[in-house]
C-alpha cells in the first residue's frame, strides 16, 4: 500500500473554503432518495465556483501520487488529463516534461487551466468525448471520473481504454462508498469500494494489469475522504 500521499497537503486559503461551504450547507444524501436532482448540478456548481475552487486546490500536494503513473511512461510522452479542473495536475506533468491534452466539463475551470498552463483544454464530458483511438501514453482521472453516473461508467472506461497506446496505463481515483451520494456542496457521486473498483476495471472494459487500494486523507477541500485508487493497464 502507498504511504498517505496528503502528508504534505497544504489547504491554504481558508477564506475560499469557507465561502465554498457556506454556498451549499445541506448534509450530504443518499442518491438514492434525490433522484430529482438536476444532471447537471454539478457542472453548475464548478461552473459557479470557479475561481473561489481554484484557489482552495491549486496548492494540493499530490506529488507522491504522481510517480504511479509517470514512472510506467516513456519520458516526454502524452498524457491525457481527463477532468482536469484548474489545471494544477497538467502543470505538475509539463514540469516533469511530459505532453499534455486535457478536458473538463466545467467551461470556466477549462478557462482557467488553459490560463495556467498554456495547453488548450476542451470543454468535455466523459459521456460525449470522441476517443482517439490508441493516442495517449497515459490518461490521469483524478477525482473526475467519480462524477460520471454509475450506469454510464463502463462506457467511459471502454472509450478511455481504447485512447491508450498499447502498454499505456490510467490512474483514476473515487470516493469509497457502497451506494452514490450527493454532497453538501450539491456534487453528485459515483462511488466505489475496493472490491466493486476491481470488477469494474477489468477485461470487459478493456483493462489488464489492475491495482486498486484506498487510503484515507483530506479531499481537495479539505474533508476527510476514504480514496478508493486505481491504477490500470491497457489490455493487449
Amino acid at each position: 500500500m502507498v504511504g498517505n500521499p496528503y502528508r504534505r497537503l497544504r489547504i491554504g486559503h481558508s477564506d475560499a473554503l469557507r465561502l465554498l461551504d457556506s454556498k451549499m450547507a445541506d448534509p450530504e444524501v443518499d442518491l438514492v432518495s434525490s433522484l430529482t436532482a438536476p444532471q447537471d448540478a454539478t457542472v453548475a456548481f464548478y461552473d459557479s465556483n470557479a475561481d473561489d475552487y481554484d484557489r482552495a486546490t491549486r496548492s494540493n500536494d499530490l506529488s507522491a501520487l504522481y510517480p504511479l503513473l509517470l514512472n510506467r511512461l516513456p519520458s516526454g510522452g502524452l498524457v491525457l488529463d481527463a477532468g482536469c479542473g484548474s489545471g494544477r495536475d497538467i502543470l505538475a506533468f509539463l514540469q516533469r516534461g511530459f505532453r499534455v491534452e486535457a478536458f473538463d466539463a466545467s467551461a470556466q475551470l477549462a478557462d482557467l487551466a488553459t490560463k495556467l498552463t498554456g495547453v488548450h483544454v476542451e470543454v468535455q464530458r466523459f459521456e460525449n468525448w470522441p476517443s482517439p483511438l490508441a493516442r495517449y501514453d497515459g490518461i490521469w482521472c483524478f477525482a473526475s471520473l467519480l462524477h460520471v453516473a454509475r450506469q454510464d461508467l463502463p462506457q467511459a472506461l471502454r472509450k478511455l481504454s481504447r485512447a491508450l497506446k498499447p502498454g499505456g496505463w490510467l490512474f483514476a481515483s473515487f470516493k469509497r462508498g457502497a451506494s452514490d451520494t450527493i454532497d453538501r456542496r450539491g456534487r453528485r457521486y459515483t462511488n466505489l469500494t475496493v472490491t466493486s473498483a476491481r470488477r469494474l476495471f477489468g477485461a470487459e472494459t478493456g483493462f489488464e494489469g489492475v491495482r486498486v487500494w484506498q487510503n484515507s486523507g483530506p479531499s481537495g477541500l479539505g474533508d476527510v475522504t476514504t480514496w478508493i485508487y486505481v491504477l490500470a493497464g491497457r489490455a493487449r
